[in-house]
């Protein structure tokens, strides 16, 4: 089985979220891995009709929210332990609306199924204005039972449940049956599959970090090997699937 992130792992990191995108190279690689391979599904924390709309490719599944919601078929759907969070999100999304958040330039607001990014990456000063957002996100999200966690680039609030990418790989493998797992990502929210795999007893399991500039070193204690970015995590997909070639 194969576990991937997208943002930065297999999508270079983009000014405008919408516009991210896979490589004719990486969706070419990923149609033949889901050929060969028990399943590939990519977990993010993207909706999963966007994931759907970059990724056209059948034989791939998709979690989105980092594990709140799925897509089965052509359809897409929140976990009910997400669905009670749907008004308080809406309710924060406009919050932040009014906060003057959007006033500062730069930054970027997306709303999402189970949470409500705010992107500061294209600002002139993106350190001075990632703490102040924190000061205006924190009381909002406190107000709505959200929780407000880092990103590259960003803060994000989304729904205080004890839901993780590490719980995904989990419900997945046993689902699957997998008799190895690998998995990789980019981000903090990374971390918690990265330490699911160490657990799993009886499976061969591959922790793989893409590493940026942007996150620290201490996301990736629990991972087995280390890539630089979106080009070196294409190598290792490449070199995956001569593996499975040659199997």
């Amino acid at each position: 089985m194969l576990g991937l992130d997208f943002d930065g792992t297999i999508a270079s990191i983009v000014p405008d979220p919408e516009r991210a995108a896979l490589s004719p190279q990486v969706l070419a690689l990923l149609s033949e891995l889901s050929r060969c391979l028990l399943r590939v599904v990519i977990i993010s924390g993207r909706d999963t009709d966007f994931l759907a709309s970059r990724v056209p490719l059948e034989q791939v599944s998709f979690v989105g929210n980092h594990g709140l919601e799925e897509r089965q078929g052509s359809r897409s759907r929140l976990f009910p332990e997400a669905e009670m969070f749907v008004s308080a999100l809406e309710r924060a999304t406009a919050a932040i609306g009014h906060s003057g958040a959007l006033g500062i330039p730069g930054v970027i607001v997306e709303p999402k199924r189970a949470a409500v990014t705010v992107h500061y990456r294209n600002v002139s000063d993106p350190d001075s204005t990632g703490a102040l957002l924190a000061n205006t996100l924190y009381p909002i999200a406190r107000r709505e039972g959200l929780e407000l966690q880092p990103g590259r680039r960003n803060w994000e609030l989304r729904p205080r449940l004890r839901i993780n990418k590490g719980e995904v790989i989990r419900r997945v493998a046993d689902a699957t049956g997998p008799a190895a797992i690998v998995y990789m990502g980019d981000d903090r929210t990374d971390a918690d599959a990265f330490l699911a795999l160490k657990s799993m007893i009886g499976l061969e399991t591959v922790a793989v970090g893409v590493q940026s500039p942007e996150v620290p070193d201490q996301v990736f204690i629990d991972c087995d090997l280390m890539v630089e970015g979106v080009a070196g995590a294409t190598q290792a997909l490449a070199q995956l699937l001569d593996v499975c070639r040659n199997a």
